[in-house]
């Protein structure tokens, strides 16, 4: 009974270090802390990045993203609050094919976003030190694995499609069925199902110009394999469905789900580079 009890009592103290248990402002193992739980949070190549416009490096090889099934899709589409973000299921007939032809087949999407009295702003990823309202990931994996499971501890495994939200006065009908099924999902662990699927319009009008760095999860265990690609243009929603993602959902802590991104890490010597000269214009949705 002894050893039942210490391996219990071992097993209890994992989970109090990992899993559920990391938070991004507040506990012992807040963001500051996640390098002593989870050593990759420490390294040199870690995401989200501040994107220095001047800096950036533009690179004419660098080839449109060949998006497949991110259209209109029937179906049945999962979607979970999971205490640190809303996240929806994707099917594996999505997939996107970069400019070396290969392939990453989607995984996952989730939302990062602000809400807090003293910052609104909740995007992960800033552009000349400028924060967004809300910042999109479609995560995918690497197709040369067999799955997601083994390809997120791969070095080659991961890439990360992201884009930046702006506030419009107008509401944006391509996101009224996900706003809407976040009554469903308040309390971590709840899920509802999404009946069809549109990525393609939930994201910007341009998906040719993005920029693109190495980087990693900005999430524990932060593992750095992402290759990232930022789209330039940004997506737009109403401050109504803004604020309904930020005030709607709750977090492990029983308290609303707020300001769920990771801080600038440093860019160290790492190069971003874009596949345009210019700054897009901002021709939003």
């Amino acid at each position: 009974m002894r050893s039942l009890a210490i391996l219990l009592s071992l097993f209890l103290g994992a989970l109090a270090q990992h899993g559920s248990e990391w938070t991004y402002s507040e506990g012992a193992l807040d963001q500051k802390h996640w390098p002593d739980h989870y050593p990759s949070c420490g390294g040199q190549r870690q995401s989200p990045i501040n994107i220095q416009r001047k800096m950036v490096r533009y690179n004419p090889t660098l080839k449109r993203l060949n998006l497949i099934g991110y259209e209109a899709q029937k179906g049945t589409f999962p979607m979970t609050n999971n205490g640190h973000t809303v996240q929806i299921q994707l099917p594996p007939t999505m997939h996107m094919t970069t400019r070396d032809g290969q392939v990453y087949i989607a995984e996952q999407m989730h939302f990062h976003w602000g809400g807090g009295s003293s910052d609104m702003s909740g995007s992960e990823h800033t552009i000349d030190g400028s924060r967004s309202m809300i910042e999109i990931h479609v995560v995918h994996y690497n197709s040369k694995y067999k799955s997601y499971d083994i390809a997120k501890d791969a070095p080659d495994g991961l890439a990360v499609l992201a884009a930046l939200c702006e506030a419009h006065n107008a509401e944006n009908i391509y996101y009224t069925d996900f706003i809407s099924h976040l009554q469903n999902i308040m309390y971590p662990g709840q899920s509802t199902t999404l009946t069809g699927l549109d990525i393609r319009d939930m994201l910007p009008r341009n998906l040719h110009d993005y920029y693109t760095y190495l980087g990693s999860l900005t999430t524990p265990p932060c593992s750095e394999n992402v290759r990232w690609f930022l789209l330039a243009e940004t997506f737009k929603l109403s401050m109504e469905q803004i604020w309904t993602l930020e005030n709607r959902l709750f977090n492990h802590q029983n308290e609303t789900l707020r300001n769920d991104y990771r801080m600038i890490q440093p860019l160290n010597r790492r190069v971003v580079e874009a596949n345009f000269k210019s700054h897009p214009s901002s021709d939003c949705k």
